[in-house]
């Protein structure tokens, strides 16, 4: 017997169906919440130890309240897709431009 082809509009859809229940799962089990919680419970203790500071008159620095979580994620491979990326934004808009120029050609 031969073997029937996946079409594969059908596995995108598929696949696109699996990730929509696992964030809806992540969101129902409360994962994102339990996260936001984690950060205000954090903002809540820096807010009780500079009303302590304020109260006992001691030296106030923004920076031992305020915890700026910013991350570095970038790596070769990030650089890479990021460098490919502005390329082929480049040349798309360079060739969505000519093509314009072209069908305005032909009309004028």
């Amino acid at each position: 017997m031969k073997k029937k082809d996946k079409n594969p509009f059908l596995r995108l859809l598929s696949l696109l169906f699996l990730l929509f229940i696992s964030l809806y799962i992540a969101l129902e089990s409360g994962y994102y919440e339990a996260k936001v919680s984690k950060k205000t419970a954090m903002t809540e203790e820096s807010i009780k130890r500079f009303e302590e500071d304020v109260k006992n008159g001691n030296p106030i620095d923004l920076n031992t309240y305020v915890f700026d979580e910013k991350k570095d994620y970038s790596n070769h491979t990030t650089d890479t897709a990021i460098f490919l990326g502005s390329r082929v934004e480049d040349f798309m808009s360079k060739g969505i431009t000519g093509l314009f120029d072209i069908v305005k050609s032909l009309f004028t």
